[in-house]
């Protein structure tokens, strides 16, 4: 760590707009907007001396300057119970995220470190009497994850895409079967 640092400082603006078209279902849509001082981000440093430490090459956290972000959020939900059972247990939930942001540092403008710029999740589930299941896609843009001495040094996780799926059921009102396997497509994380 670095005792040094200081805390992030922040100013938000954030707007929503709900829209229920059906007695299960809506559509939302909505505005934010941060500027943030002080933000922290890993960078990498070679040859020096931190805190009374002699190192070769070290990660250490700093303040950034200023950053700022402006993003769009996007929903929709709903139940399908309209449908014709046993489809009337059905369920939908989408959204998607739009973040547009970026700070400056030591001189340099670079994106807000892990802030994707895009990310999307899918939900399907089923839900009736006892039993409750959700399929779930997760996927974010690639992002900054650390600042190099150099900006083509600079590390930035990949875009990812995950699969989960849960299942519940109630046995009693007391008693409840839980199981739900994570990441099914063995998505890395690089």
């Amino acid at each position: 760590g670095n005792p040094d640092l200081d805390p992030y400082k922040a100013w938000n603006f954030d707007a929503t707009l709900e829209y229920y078209f059906a007695p299960e279902a809506v559509i939302q849509g909505g505005i934010f907007y941060k500027q943030i001082d002080d933000f922290i981000i890993d960078a990498e440093f070679e040859n020096g001396t931190f805190n009374g430490v002699a190192f070769d090459e070290a990660v250490i956290p700093i303040n950034g300057d200023e950053a700022t972000v402006f993003g769009v959020e996007l929903s929709y939900g709903q139940a399908l119970s309209f449908l014709p059972a046993p489809f009337d247990g059905l369920l939908v939930n989408l959204n998607y995220t739009y973040t547009d942001a970026e700070g400056d540092v030591e001189g340099r403008t670079i994106p807000l470190p892990a802030s994707a710029e895009h990310t999307f999740n899918a939900v399907l589930g089923y839900e009736k009497g006892p039993l409750s299941l959700r399929a779930a896609g997760a996927y974010r843009s690639s992002y900054l994850d650390e600042l190099g001495s150099e900006p083509d040094e600079d590390r930035y996780i990949k875009p990812h895409f995950q699969v989960d799926l849960s299942a519940k059921y109630r046995v009693t009102s007391n008693v409840q079967l839980f199981g739900e396997i994570v990441n099914l497509n063995d998505a890395t994380y690089t």
